[in-house]
């Protein structure tokens, strides 16, 4: 014969109810995300890893850059759209942590942010050109130099000091903060807007809005 408990011996048994799920549908979607959550490392290389394909795709081959693309202005497109969420949730989340957490921060912050600025602007220059013109393929060249140095810096010069202050619960912590900034993030470099994380969280977020505004009506980004 079942046992038979009262309402409140349920409730002490299960938490979330008698369906046994403690702290209900609320607490079941909580462990799931932490269960999916991605470690910040993980987030940053998934980036890189990305921008590292398209730059291939990009230069790659003989001839001309745009040459080695079968759809060169797609992956310019993408690469413009990708690198500009990226930098900016390294900016606002990232690098603060970085300056906060390592010995050192500072200055391999400081390096790291005049690499990405650089970056923006010939990026921002990249968005206005076609493929075809001159100009296209000497800034994805640029881009692409400038952009595999930045990975390498920021990989092999900052990640594992950054590992060895972090623990888990905060490269995971990092990783969600990087995540939810990305999808928010713009979709346009902004070379001269202010890029403080303070910034970024404020005037930032209206700049990323016009951003997406401008994509859907334009039908930037639909592929």
């Amino acid at each position: 014969m079942a046992a038979s408990y009262p309402p409140a011996a349920l409730s002490r048994l299960h938490p979330g109810g008698a369906g046994g799920c403690p702290g209900g549908p609320v607490g079941y979607a909580r462990r799931q995300e932490v269960r999916t959550m991605t470690d910040a490392f993980t987030v940053l290389k998934a980036d890189h890893t990305e921008v590292e394909a398209l730059l291939t795709r990009l230069t790659g081959g003989a001839g001309p850059a745009s040459a080695a693309s079968p759809d060169p202005a797609r992956d310019a497109e993408t690469l413009v759209m990708a690198e500009s969420r990226h930098e900016a949730a390294e900016e606002m989340y990232f690098w603060p942590t970085v300056r906060e957490r390592v010995a050192d921060g500072d200055a391999l912050a400081n390096e790291a942010k005049a690499q990405e600025a650089e970056g923006k602007r010939v990026l921002d220059e990249l968005r206005t050109c076609a493929p075809g013109d001159g100009r296209f393929e000497e800034l994805v060249a640029t881009f692409a130099a400038a952009g595999r140095a930045h990975i390498d810096f920021e990989e092999t010069q900052v990640w594992p000091k950054l590992r060895a202050v972090l623990t888990p619960a905060d490269a995971d912590k990092l990783g969600d903060e990087l995540t939810r900034a990305k999808a928010a993030g713009p979709t346009r470099p902004h070379p001269d807007a202010p890029d403080s994380p303070g910034a970024l969280k404020t005037t930032g977020v209206a700049a990323a809005a016009m951003d997406k505004v401008r994509d859907a009506v334009s039908g930037r980004g639909r592929h």
